[in-house]
């Protein structure tokens, strides 16, 4: 978005930046303007866009020289670089406000490193946890110094990942193909996602057989219970073993013949209450689980709404932080915050919803306590407050977070749980047990403010099951009952069913399992969740992880080469030793020198004795041309099976058989149908059946399904001169040349409205994550975007040329399409539609 600033203003500016100040640097430009309210004229604050010095693209680690790291200032961030050098000299002192953790200490540590402050120039460093007038006037009255135990457990983290990454990855490289990568914790990932695909395919499902009986008693209602005990034993009603089950047919059937002609009354009876707890407050893991079973939000859109969250947004009352720091192992609070709840639970709830003391929570073992929990800023800005000033993202997370806290100080919920019994003799002398659940709430609790968002009752867990779903919680409506209330059976039922295999992993799920296990750090899930995607080890399939046939391959192969650094036990351990260096207790140096030295046996190994599919692995599949084994291979265009014979016999397979949608087209050439789903060079297609004698293809998209032929326009290409068509691509459709990709000239949509910064055309594009957004058809000599559609409208009240097209989708109402003016500070808004 394009800010345009009056002359005038640009020079009172540069008259103030000509006094010395104090000069504050954070990561992001976005919490760089909401502190500069904060601190007022004194201070200079800006932004060093994340981090300004890394490893080059070779190793750029001195092994023998004692680990030694060669960082370089990327050309991206020499501009960036530049201007803080110059704004280091000019100032009265430096004060490092990264973000308060380890890679924040570190970017302060390289900021120090790559603007060398002069001599006379003091260097402190402070830590928003949280990014309200409260919270940055506690930080700035208590400034220490950049904690360097904190700094070399990053760098031992960066190091360690580029020595496995780097030297990991040529033996890939050597062995199966160029181009594919390894990773200290994405390769353990990849590995959990492949086990339990191996755990799924090797599942054989057991029968087993249900009954449940709907039965009446004196009054209504009607109520169904289940049959789960046979002679005393209990029956299984799931994946969990147990010493009976019913095995098949005839056995549901017998039962089924003789417990209809039963007599049946209440023979158990018993009340008891339970109490429910409220959850700890949000850590950042919890919160990513929370986030994807609740919102169904992606690691990553929780972490960038949170963070946006966290850095400020004006919602009527300027920029403020609106939530505490978003990347935490704790789950304790800060005792002001603790009051502040407790007397909002007071006030809105009443004293029988309050505690009589603080509830405290505590972390696990070894868990990162710097910081607490992911909590609001101010208790009292409800979510309701917020409505129309924040997007429905932030709106949403903002509620999800905010319930959690106000909820773990209240009471618990307390319910009233019944189970009911019902026995009945069979003729062989055994007795059958029937039971029926029922819960009564006779105190909400804390439920009371999680229901009132409405979150809690669509709930899943992490594994993706819905309430009531599991094998002992189904609760049902309960007539009045006593011991001895007689019974009327009105229906029987039995049910065949089957055990089911282990789910895949879901995004909460598999956080779930890398908290469990020590693996990473929460801070990394989203990254690490989205290079295992982008190197094509994982797939989505459902909403769950696949591993692909190259993740397996590449997964079985670590394995065999690496078996150490595959082990999600050593994983877990090498975590540890970092924690062990940011308290002290392990130096850098001591650290990569245990690691690297059992780490360069294993190469040596790898590179000796792992098996290379460039060459091809032995399968036990057939040729079906010849009768010769099969090779499992890699080509450029993916994994296959090649003959062994080859090249006397050329027969290959597809590994991975892509799932035909139902309807094939038919083939454009000579009718035939149905058409064969291939996978080429490019992807899917359809070809004919009839080839090689008719060559006719149908394109389709990735998942298989045909995309329509291309429709010619009026229009001549410049170039060459032949005729553009509409065309559907990867990304939808556009307008090419009808001999792309031959002649590549694509015409592009302009809006009509001048690039803001070059003066240029603007045309709507799409990222590679599907989102679509504006820019300027010069990129990348002009890089302005906006992700809302510029309009050739002038701004009545500033006069800017245009105006930005924006939806805005208030909760509960129907969308909003609003004009906004690009100008800051002038704000004109306009509701359109």
């Amino acid at each position: 978005m394009a800010n345009t600033k009056s002359s005038g203003t640009s020079k009172r500016k540069s008259a103030t930046d000509a006094h010395p100040k104090s000069l504050v640097i954070v990561e992001s430009p976005s919490k760089a303007k909401t502190i500069s309210k904060y601190l007022g004229p004194g201070f200079k604050v800006l932004a060093s866009v994340g981090h300004i010095r890394d490893l080059p693209k070779r190793l750029g680690v001195d092994i023998e020289g004692g680990f030694k790291e060669e960082y370089e200032i990327p050309s991206s961030k020499t501009k960036v670089v530049a201007e803080l050098k110059a704004a280091v000299k000019n100032a009265t002192e430096l004060i490092l406000a990264t973000d308060p953790d380890r890679e924040g200490e570190a970017i302060s540590w390289h900021i120090v490193e790559a603007t060398k402050p002069p001599k006379g120039i003091a260097v402190k460093r402070v830590r928003f946890n949280e990014i309200t007038s409260a919270g940055v006037a506690k930080a700035m009255a208590d400034p220490t110094d950049i904690d360097m135990n904190l700094v070399d457990a990053q760098r031992a983290r960066r190091v360690l990942d580029r020595l496995v990454g780097y030297k990991v990855s040529q033996v890939l490289w050597d062995k199966v193909r160029r181009g594919l990568s390894a990773g200290r914790v994405q390769s353990v990932a990849v590995r959990l996602i492949a086990d339990r695909e191996k755990e799924i395919q090797a599942f054989k499902p057991i029968e087993y057989w249900a009954l449940k009986g709907l039965f009446n008693a004196k009054t209504p209602p009607a109520f169904w219970m289940k049959l789960v005990k046979l002679g005393g034993a209990a029956l299984q009603l799931g994946n969990k073993e147990t010493r009976r089950r019913i095995e098949n047919e005839s056995q549901a059937k017998y039962l089924v013949e003789h417990l209809e002609r039963a007599s049946w009354s209440v023979t158990s009876l018993e009340t008891k209450e339970k109490q429910r707890n409220p959850p700890a407050p949000f850590t950042t893991a919890r919160l990513q689980q929370e986030a994807a079973t609740k919102l169904k939000f992606s690691v990553s859109k929780t972490m960038q709404t949170a963070q946006r969250l966290y850095e400020g947004i004006d919602f009527g009352k300027g920029l403020m932080g609106l939530i505490t720091y978003m990347r935490t192992d704790s789950p304790r609070l800060a005792p002001e915050a603790v009051a502040s709840i407790r007397d909002y639970i007071g006030v809105q709830f009443g004293k029988d919803y309050l505690p009589d003391k603080p509830r405290i929570y505590k972390g696990k073992a070894r868990a990162q306590d710097a910081h607490e929990a992911i909590r609001p800023t101010d208790i009292s800005i409800t979510p309701e407050s917020l409505r129309g000033h924040l997007d429905g993202d932030q709106l949403r997370l903002y509620s999800l977070i905010w319930r959690a806290a106000v909820a773990c100080q209240m009471e618990a919920a307390r319910l009233d749980e019944t189970v009911a019994g019902a026995k009945a003799t069979l003729p062989n002398g055994e007795e059958a047990l029937f039971e029926a659940k029922g819960e009564i709430e006779k105190f909400p609790g804390w439920l009371a403010v999680y229901r009132s968002g409405g979150e809690s009752s669509k709930a899943e867990d992490s594994d993706g099951n819905q309430p009531g779903e599991s094998e002992d919680d189904e609760h049902v409506g309960l007539p009045p009952l006593a011991v001895g209330t007689p019974l009327t059976l009105k229906k029987l039922e039995s049910a065949q069913q089957f055990t089911t295999p282990p789910p895949r992993y879901s995004e909460a799920s598999l956080v779930k399992k890398l908290e469990d296990d020590g693996i990473g750090r929460p801070s990394t899930y989203a990254s690490i969740i989205a290079t295992i995607q982008n190197r094509d080890y994982v797939k989505k399939h459902e909403g769950r992880f696949k591993p692909t046939e190259l993740g397996m391959v590449v997964t079985d192969l670590l394995i065999q080469g690496f078996c150490d650094l595959m082990d999600p036990k050593y994983t877990s351990g090498m975590e540890t030793k970092l924690d062990s260096i940011e308290e002290g207790e392990l130096t850098f140096l001591k650290a990569m020198r245990d690691f690297y030295g059992p780490f360069e046996q294993s190469l040596k190994k790898a590179s000796e004795g792992m098996a290379n599919i460039k060459i091809g692995i032995p399968t036990e599949q057939i040729c079906p041309k010849c009768g010769s084994p099969l090779l499992k291979r890699i080509g450029k265009n993916g994994l296959f099976f090649g003959c062994s014979k080859y090249p006397d016999c050329d027969h290959t397979q597809d590994i991975e058989q892509i799932d035909e949608p139902e309807d094939a087209p038919e083939c454009p050439n000579c009718g035939a149908t149905p058409m064969a789903l291939r996978k080429g060079r490019f992807g899917p297609f359809w070809a004919c059946p009839r080839y090689p004698e008719c060559k006719g293809i149908v394109k389709a998209d990735p998942k298989g399904i045909p995309v329509p032929p291309d429709v010619p326009t009026d229009e001549k290409c410049h170039v060459c001169g032949k005729r553009f068509v509409k065309r559907h691509g990867r990304y939808g459709e556009f307008i090419c040349c009808e001999d792309y990709p031959k002649c590549k000239t694509v015409k592009k949509e302009t809006l009509g409205v001048p690039c803001p910064k070059c003066g240029g055309d603007l045309s709507p594009r799409k990222s590679r994550f599907g989102s679509v957004f504006y820019g300027c058809t010069r990129y990348p000599k002009c890089d302005f975007s906006s992700r809302n559609k510029p309009v050739p409208k002038k701004c009545p009240k500033c006069g800017s040329p245009y105006l930005l097209e924006a939806v805005r989708k208030p909760r509960g109402k129907d969308p909003v399409t609003v004009l906004l003016c690009p100008v800051e500070g002038c704000g004109f808004e306009e509701i359109t539609g």
